[in-house]
């Protein structure tokens, strides 16, 4: 994961400083780096910080090839390469391809305008599996080029005014619909579509939790993989999964956030003169603690580290304005609360046990990867909304909304995600919208990934018995693979939005919508 940006001016004296770009530098603090490229009257600047996760050593950025010119700012995860594993620095990498591809004054490709290069460079990032965001230099037709993944699971945008330009990381197929020829069957413990979506979403974890780097740290044994953490059914069915993949002596941070509300607060101390712990009952806090204590259970031999973030409202209040300017060009209320909730549990700093009768100890977790649950909601039909839709228009009803949520993440979540967790100098990863596990679940009928239409179980045989437990219809098919892997508590929790789990939203008002602009 890295920081890049892009400046273009007609003033050959305008560069941008390192001390305009600390945020930049913070989402990468491995390496700052920058490249100037003049031509005639134009200045062009490429800037990039690194915080170095694979390879066996730092690669610098921004990369120049020192033949042609051309500059690479890669701020991403390059998994694969025309579907083949990439094992080395992915940055190098692409830019290799990219320098194969158009690297040379190649007259064939400068023919027709340029749009044979266009074409070119498209066509190289089309090969590309994972998350990313870039800006290409490209010597040969003198021109830059700019984008993010088809998910947009990076941060990156753009801004002009007065003759200069900026691009920073800081300022689909439809669902398969319902036929009314197909007789609907219940979802159960031998649903065909159950060992596969675990195949698949195995395969999409193994490749974000290999050969990941030993971070910096004081700390003995160093962490690399951290869970954003609310106790829910994603994130602790990848937890789950992440056990089955990963070593037993490496552990395992989960962060797990609680906001303390004024407005929640008033409202107890006004109806029960009992001593209220505003962090103990925040509902992500408990449904945390009941998970952490299911995984210790089913997974034995591996240290489960719940890393307790209380954040009391006055922090909330003192990192506002940097959330805010992080956030920017989202400004609304809810983007707010979400993002105060991702900006303090990626911060990673909080309160651990040791054991059932010690003290807590302060604590941060040294892992710079991040895993997020994020992307299940929108493809297994998570949202109450989802139940609505169904409710009002059926299958094709629910097609249309969970295809609205699908084809909206990027502009809606991933990019605003990206810019405040990133912050830390940590980087996000999200197994549920790797593009392998996309496409086969983009192919699986609506009817195989959610219970609702479906026929009531029998009430008088025993679940163990007819492979059929009472889990609610939202998502059932991950139920369905949590239950099967151990997890039966986690498998019965009910969504809940991270605003209110983490209680960061109306903290002030209960009437404020959260549509509504910051001021």
């Amino acid at each position: 994961m890295c920081g890049i940006l892009f400046s273009y001016s007609g003033d050959t004296d305008h560069q941008p400083s390192f001390d305009d770009h600390e945020l930049l530098r913070n989402r990468g603090p491995d390496h700052t780096g920058q490249v100037h490229v003049k031509h005639s009257s134009r200045s062009l600047s490429f800037v990039s910080s690194v915080l170095s996760l694979r390879g066996k050593s730092l690669v610098t950025q921004p990369l120049q090839d020192p033949f042609s010119g051309s500059v690479l700012c890669w701020n991403g995860e390059a998994w694969k390469l025309d579907n083949k594993l990439i094992q080395e620095n992915d940055a190098r990498v692409v830019f290799d391809v990219l320098l194969k591809t158009v690297g040379s004054d190649d007259s064939s490709l400068l023919s027709d305008g340029g749009r044979d290069v266009d074409e070119a460079v498209a066509q190289v990032f089309s090969r590309v599996s994972g998350p990313y965001a870039f800006i290409f230099y490209c010597a040969t037709n003198r021109s830059v080029y700019y984008g993010r993944d088809f998910l947009g699971r990076r941060s990156l945008l753009r801004s002009g005014e007065a003759g200069r330009v900026t691009i920073s990381s800081l300022t689909y197929p439809k669902h398969i619909l319902h036929p009314s020829s197909v007789e609907i069957t219940r979802l159960n413990l031998r649903t065909p579509a159950l060992n596969p979506l675990l195949e698949n979403l195995r395969h999409s974890l193994a490749v974000r939790i290999t050969d990941i780097s030993i971070p910096p740290s004081p700390a003995s044994v160093p962490v690399k993989i951290a869970i954003l953490f609310s106790g829910g059914l994603d994130c602790t069915l990848v937890a789950r999964i992440v056990h089955d993949l990963l070593p037993k002596e490496e552990d395992v941070d989960l962060l797990n956030v609680a906001f303390e509300n004024p407005r929640v607060l008033n409202a107890v101390k006004a109806g029960n003169d009992m001593p209220f712990a505003p962090y103990a009952y925040c509902p992500d806090r408990a449904t945390g603690v009941s998970s952490h204590a299911e995984l210790q259970r089913v997974c034995p031999g591996r240290t489960w580290r719940l890393v307790s973030i209380d954040i009391p409202y006055t922090e909330t209040v003192a990192h506002r304005p940097l959330i805010t300017t992080l956030l920017h060009p989202h400004n609304t209320e809810m983007d707010l609360s979400i993002a105060c909730a991702l900006y303090f549990a990626a911060r990673g700093r909080g309160t651990v046990q040791p054991g059932p009768s010690e003290d807590t100890a302060s604590y941060t977790t040294s892992a710079r990867v991040l895993l997020s649950g994020l992307g299940a909601d929108e493809l297994f039909a998570g949202y109450t909304r989802h139940a609505t839709a169904f409710s009002r228009k059926g299958f094709q009803g629910l097609s249309d909304e969970l295809e609205l949520d699908y084809l909206r993440l990027g502009k809606r979540n991933l990019g605003r995600d990206d810019r405040v967790i990133s912050h830390w100098g940590r980087e996000v990863r999200y197994p549920y919208l790797d593009e392998d596990f996309l496409r086969w679940t983009l192919r699986l009928p609506l009817w195989e990934k959610c219970g609702f239409g479906q026929p009531s179980p029998s009430a008088s045989t025993p679940a163990e018995e007819t492979g059929d437990p009472s889990l609610e219809p939202s998502k059932r098919i991950l139920r369905l693979l949590a239950w099967k892997l151990g997890l039966r508590s986690a498998a019965t929790m009910k969504k809940r939005a991270i605003q209110f789990g983490a209680r960061t939203a109306k903290m002030e008002a209960g009437r404020i919508k959260g549509t509504r602009i910051l001021s």
